[in-house]
């Protein structure tokens, strides 16, 4: 079976192939997900976001430019949704999302703290550096490919990743973070 790009997909659902916008959900939901997960910290939240995001999608998708890659448009829209969430509603770590303590041994309960420290201090940081931390090494996206997605010239996306990994190493620090490595 021949994979179509998502360009052709695409192409396909501005002309009337409404059912192939299921390729692209099932290319980039979890995907998507993932990385609202990541920015809104909590997962019911990031399933109406990631829902947004493919509505919106749909509904723009009349006014893609196929001089740019597909994979990049949803991200830039998801990456929207999450800052415009994230902006309006102020981020607290909910119940939910504190993981439960295994009793299987002090290097797990370690492991579990050192996680949810350092979503804590992800969540503290602001929406637009940590955007590009969730981006860089959460979703593994290149310097050139974050720039296509949220438009920041490659310069200034290295610039503010270090600021923000600078932001982030202080801030773990200071809650021991580092501490019995």
């Amino acid at each position: 079976m021949i994979t179509k790009d998502d360009n052709e997909v695409v192409y396909e659902v501005i002309h009337g192939n409404i059912s192939s916008f299921e390729v692209l959900i099932d290319r980039y939901q979890k995907t998507i997900l993932n990385m609202m997960i990541r920015m809104v910290g909590d997962f019911e939240t990031a399933k109406d976001l990631t829902q947004d995001v493919f509505v919106k999608a749909f509904e723009k998708m009349g006014g893609f430019d196929f001089r740019f890659r597909f994979f990049s448009w949803i991200y830039r829209i998801a990456v929207n949704e999450a800052i415009n969430w994230t902006r309006k509603k102020p981020m607290t770590e909910h119940l939910g999302n504190v993981d439960p303590v295994d009793t299987g041994g002090s290097e797990t309960i370690a492991a579990e703290a050192k996680s949810s420290l350092l979503r804590r201090e992800l969540h503290k940081m602001d929406a637009d550096y940590r955007v590009l931390v969730l981006l860089k090494y959460y979703c593994g996206l290149s310097y050139e490919e974050i720039t296509e997605a949220t438009h920041i010239p490659v310069k200034k996306v290295r610039s503010r990743l270090f600021i923000a990994r600078e932001q982030l190493r202080k801030g773990l620090i200071s809650n021991g973070f580092f501490e019995n490595d």
